[in-house]
């Protein structure tokens, strides 16, 4: 009989979706959203509680940002205490053309407060957005987290 590890099953739900997060699927679901425990035999391990999951906030959201001009946004994490201190990788996806992102510091871990950077050059296009922010545990086992971002640029 052979068993397997609980992070392994979850690993194995979350890179799909890590790589499908990456070539721009940002409905791809993560750990901070429900998931349904494993029904498994005896023999095998089920899958994590969701409260070894963590989740992320962002303050403030929606955000605004003049062309021309970056807003900062913090980044707090909710997470059981076995996870605070792990790294995580942080990433943005959908940012409209002209607008960059950066997080300081550049490695962040979850219990820490890192701030996101926006900024957007004078020739971006005013409007809505919905950019998407990311983290994902920088471990054998991956664990992924996403929130979303309403972004607003206006004329400068």
């Amino acid at each position: 009989m052979f068993r397997i590890h609980p992070r392994t099953l979850l690993k194995a739900a979350l890179v799909p979706a890590a790589l499908l997060m990456a070539a721009g699927g940002s409905q791809a679901a993560f750990a901070s959203q429900a998931a349904a425990p494993a029904n498994l035999t005896s023999g095998v391990h089920a899958a994590p509680s969701p409260d070894s999951y963590y989740t992320m906030r962002l303050s403030p959201s929606p955000v605004t940002v003049r062309a021309g001009h970056r807003t900062r946004i913090t980044i707090s994490f909710q997470a059981p205490a076995d996870l605070r201190g792990t790294p995580v990788a942080l990433s943005v996806s959908g940012l409209p053309g002209g607008v960059t992102a950066s997080f300081s510091p550049s490695a962040a871990a979850i219990g820490g407060r890192p701030v996101l950077t926006l900024a957007a050059a004078p020739s971006s296009a005013a409007g809505a957005f919905a950019a998407t922010v990311t983290a994902m545990t920088l471990s054998s086992d991956p664990i992924g987290t996403s929130t979303p971002l309403g972004l607003t640029i206006s004329a400068s």
